[in-house]
């Protein structure tokens, strides 16, 4: 008798493990199905805040366009296509400091990725103290991502981008090369060399 209760008491013990499992197994699914809903929330609200600026008309305060190249690959590109930027390197590829005086962040991504059939980058721009952040690819707007993921491996960017310092200080802290600084017949004999 015993042993059969012992069996039962074992059978019951199993089946409220498998249980508890099974419930630990769907509040995790749903924890990251909801982790998933905010930070796609976060994406829009980001995104939308943007667009209803640049809607109203709002100038950009600055712009970076954020790519996987050295920089002075990226900064032969931007001299190529004429877009004037201030070039830097990163631990993780390069950004490029967009002038954004009298000119359109998101024109400059387009040609940049139009033109270099291949290239992804993502562009963040600050419009009205709202940062929105962009993939290009190939003349075209991919995806909005939530500015912080992005910029988290880029600490110099993010200071610069909401104001915490300004592109000297940001040329003091790291060495750049300026679009305009290259001739195009240089910009493309180095990139030559580099591919």
């Amino acid at each position: 008798m015993k042993d059969e209760f012992d069996d039962l008491f074992g059978e019951y013990e199993k089946e409220f493990e498998d249980g508890e499992k099974q419930e630990k197994g769907k509040e995790g699914e749903k924890e990251g199905e909801e982790r998933e809903e905010n930070k796609q929330a976060k994406e829009d609200e980001f995104g939308d805040l943007s667009e209803l600026s640049k809607m109203m008309g709002v100038k950009p305060k600055n712009a970076a366009i954020i790519s996987g190249l050295d920089k002075i690959s990226l900064c032969s590109m931007c001299t190529l296509c004429e877009i004037p930027a201030d070039c830097f390197d990163a631990n993780h590829g390069s950004f490029a400091v967009l002038n954004v005086k009298d000119r359109d962040p998101e024109e400059d991504a387009r040609v940049l990725t139009q033109t270099f059939r291949g290239l992804e980058v993502v562009l963040i721009v600050n419009r009205d103290q709202n940062l929105s952040a962009k993939v290009y690819k190939e003349g075209k707007e991919k995806e909005k991502v939530a500015p912080p993921i992005i910029l988290f491996e880029f600490p110099a960017l993010k200071n610069y981008l909401v104001g915490i310092s300004n592109l000297s200080e940001l040329k003091g802290e790291e060495a750049s090369v300026n679009s305009l600084s290259l001739t195009k017949e240089e910009a493309l004999t180095l990139l030559k060399q580099i591919f």
